[in-house]
């Protein structure tokens, strides 16, 4: 087992809270809100006490949950890859720099490096996409929302790389700004923008009819 210095046997209380939320739906309650200001006294006091990290656990298990598992494609996989994101980041939280960037942005990229070691071993990606995430793409790309364009659209992402989906994925199935996508992928936000408008050119040119 781990330990922190103050004593707290960080597997098990992971995998407490883990079946407390998951037993009390928190997969299906938006993320509480909080300014800047407050989440980095929070950090701060997470960082003396490990015990306070619980407040940053509360507020994001249900997102990243939901990021591993559309990812993971399998619960069980899941709750073991979140536990593993969220001991690391509070082993790691001291290390935690704020410089005005999103502090879930982290967690997302200790999340994805979880994932990529997955998939290494595993040699797949899986991705499970909703209706409404695919019809919120082909909308972005002025593909009408038809069933037979929404097949079309999964097809040509079929043909992108797998950086490429990277950045789809995070900014229209995942909902993340900008900034947060080039805080995980360790850009800057004005490259994640380039970049991400550069896929869904990419897609449309996939997307365009024959002559």
């Amino acid at each position: 087992m781990v330990s922190t210095k103050g004593g707290v046997d960080e597997r098990a209380f992971f995998l407490k809270w883990e079946r407390y939320f998951v037993g009390h739906m928190a997969l299906d309650r938006p993320e509480a809100m909080v300014t800047f200001e407050q989440e980095a006294q929070e950090i701060e006091q997470a960082c003396k006490d490990p015990r306070r990290f619980t407040v940053l656990y509360e507020r994001y298990f249900g997102e990243i949950f939901r990021f591993i598992l559309r990812r993971a494609g399998d619960r069980d996989l899941t709750s073991d890859l979140v536990q593993e994101t969220f001991l690391k980041a509070m082993v790691a939280l001291p290390r935690y720099q704020h410089r005005g960037l999103p502090f879930r942005a982290w967690l997302y990229r200790i999340a994805l490096n979880e994932l990529r070691m997955f998939w290494r071993k595993r040699k797949e990606v899986v991705i499970d996409l909703s209706y409404a995430e695919v019809l919120g793409i082909s909308q972005e790309i002025g593909l009408p929302g038809k069933e037979e364009d929404l097949l079309r659209l999964g097809k040509a992402m079929g043909k992108l790389t797998e950086e490429k989906n990277r950045l789809i994925e995070l900014r229209y199935m995942d909902g993340l700004s900008f900034l947060e996508i080039g805080q995980v992928l360790g850009i800057g936000e004005d490259a994640a923008k380039m970049r991400t408008h550069r896929v869904l050119a990419t897609l449309r040119t996939y997307l365009a009819p024959r002559a």
